[in-house]
């Protein structure tokens, strides 16, 4: 998808995520870590997810190996 500031596009595979050692979802939903933590405490961040119906934003605890999305500044 293109940004409507500036036209540039990215890939973001759809990996699933990792639960301990298991894998899963991969190829279905990507799952992508915020750099925002919840305010309640540092042990809780905001993701986005997606799949072939949308995207939202969503929270939990940061147990869960999901992407991470690289910027360069």
């Amino acid at each position: 998808k293109k940004s409507g500031y500036t036209n540039n596009s990215i890939f973001l595979p759809a990996a699933g995520y990792r639960d301990g050692s298991t894998s899963d979802l991969s190829g279905r939903y990507g799952y992508y870590w915020s750099s925002s933590l919840l305010t309640g405490g540092p042990d809780s961040a905001w993701y986005v997810r997606f799949d072939s119906s949308g995207v939202g934003r969503y929270n939990c605890i940061r147990y869960y190996g999901f992407s991470v999305r690289p910027v360069c500044q």
